[in-house]
């Protein structure tokens, strides 16, 4: 359906080490500096050099997550001296370093664009997972470095998941342009309701029996709404750049739609695809019911009048919670529903850590992946997961 190319095309390179005790603890040392080993300036080059940079504290919980703009400096401490070099990567104060602990990972990226991340998340946690999933894994406090631009790795869906989390624009050749079908089919390049989106996604793809099975439609589903949403907004965010900008604030109005919309169409997206999944086979839901007080689960199975029927069996009852990705927010899913002590939640979050899976078990969660998505899990994860095909058997 899509081709988003290969890792070199959006990186040059990667360092990755774990903090030691002294660069993070700002009582032992307070130079905010990193030795630039020669793994370092094979990546960045010799000689002084400052680069624009983005500096990101990754965290499980979204809402703890920082991220800041400024600039690195890669540099020689000795740069007078006739024959020594001492080189050195300067950084200023940031949430990567100041947010950090001793055996943390940082990442230190550099884009094709010559800009730099510099990146730290939690020893131990889903963000440290997926930093691994893209660099690898390192457990010393000297660098590893990664150069990509010979590197043939493909950008899987769930590796494109974890480059756009921390700020990479992930690019797609998507084999054919939806432009003229959607000015066609809602008079003009404009943003409909997201159902009708879906609808038109559903509709070029192909129904549900023109797939082998339910997770290749929902991908397939998915794939289609995604590259008419990006060729969509591409063409719109180009008609805006050309007009112009009023002033400041015309332009940051512009640019905060585009994130909102950005995020509130995913998950809609995600829920108008399953329900269309279950009409498709028959299956009687009811979509975003009132439970107790104003708890609203995704999905709950057969409907909410059987729930609300306190003769009807609790273990006939089924609810579904949808989230595009996850991380710690699984956890809202737990106090939907109360007669329901076995909940499902439906995501596209690849290779969700041991630990938080662990969790989600003991607390009577069980996790619905797309088959094609499950096979980044674990093996020790597989068979508690479920893919859609198994989910929809079960109702």
């Amino acid at each position: 359906m899509s081709d988003f190319g290969q890792l070199r095309d959006y990186i040059d390179g990667a360092a990755v080490k774990r903090l030691s005790d002294v660069e993070c603890d700002p009582t032992k040392s307070n130079q905010h500096e990193l030795n630039a080993t020669r793994l370092i300036r094979d990546l960045f080059g010799e000689g002084r050099a400052e680069y624009p940079a983005r500096y990101i504290r990754l965290e499980d919980d979204e809402e703890k997550i920082e991220d800041i703009e400024g600039t690195v400096t890669i540099y020689d401490a000795r740069e007078s001296h006739p024959t020594r070099s001492e080189y050195r990567l300067y950084y200023q104060d940031n949430p990567a370093i100041t947010s950090a602990e001793t055996g943390d990972i940082l990442a230190i990226i550099l884009k094709k664009d010559q800009s730099v991340i510099f990146i730290s998340a939690p020893a131990g946690s889903q963000s440290e997972l997926e930093l691994i999933e893209l660099f690898g894994e390192n457990q010393s406090t000297n660098f590893r470095s990664l150069d990509f631009k010979n590197d043939n790795t493909e950008v899987s869906i769930s590796k494109r998941f974890i480059l756009e989390e921390i700020g990479i624009e992930v690019t797609a050749e998507f084999g054919k342009s939806y432009l003229d079908i959607i000015q066609s089919r809602f008079g003009g390049l404009i943003f409909p309701k997201t159902r009708q989106f879906s609808a038109l996604a559903q509709e070029l793809a192909g129904d549900s029996n023109s797939f082998q099975t339910a997770d290749d439609a929902i991908i397939a589903w998915w794939e289609t709404e995604e590259a008419m949403f990006r060729q969509l907004e591409g063409e719109l965010i180009s008609q805006k750049l050309n007009s112009g900008f009023k002033d400041a604030d015309d332009f940051l109005k512009f640019s905060t739609t585009i994130r909102q919309r950005r995020s509130s169409r995913a998950g809609n997206a995600l829920e108008n695809h399953l329900a269309q999944l279950f009409n498709e086979k028959n299956i009687r839901y009811s979509w975003e019911p009132k439970t107790e007080g104003n708890k609203k689960p995704d999905f709950l199975f057969p409907s909410i009048d059987d729930y609300r029927d306190s003769s009807f069996p609790e273990d006939r009852l089924t609810m579904l919670g949808v989230k595009t990705t996850c991380k710690d927010r699984w956890r809202q899913v737990l106090t939907e529903a109360d007669r329901i002590n076995n909940k499902h939640l439906f995501t596209l979050q690849p290779k969700i850590s041991e630990n938080q899976t662990d969790e989600m078990k003991a607390s009577g969660l069980t996790l619905v992946v797309p088959e094609s998505i499950k096979s980044s899990y674990f093996d020790s994860q597989k068979q508690w997961l479920l893919n859609l095909q198994d989910f929809i058997e079960h109702l």
